[in-house]
């Protein structure tokens, strides 16, 4: 059985991996981690803004109708550990 901040981790870095964890750093000033602690599973989420937009000094306001460009999240169960990915939005993997 898994605690929160457990699944926590392995939550995040699972939607960091997803993400590429390269671009993910590459961008890691303007990309925003988030989760909570549901009943039987942690919820995680890593976005992420690549775009020319995301200097802008308009204070971020996270709405359905904005949304980053890139973005994973995830479910990580308590009781063993096992992710199931929600909404991903990727970036192209480059060879």
């Amino acid at each position: 059985m898994l605690t929160f901040e457990e699944a926590k981790k392995i939550g995040l870095d699972a939607c960091i991996e997803q993400l590429g964890r390269e671009f993910v750093m590459k961008y890691r000033d303007t990309s925003c981690p988030a989760y909570a602690d549901m009943e039987d599973h942690a919820y995680c989420f890593v976005g992420v803004d690549n775009t020319d937009e995301r200097f802008n000094s308009v204070p971020l306001v996270l709405t359905a109708s904005n949304q980053f460009p890139f973005m994973a999240s995830c479910n990580v169960r308590y009781s063993d550990g096992k992710i199931e990915f929600l909404e991903c939005v990727l970036p192209e993997k480059t060879a």
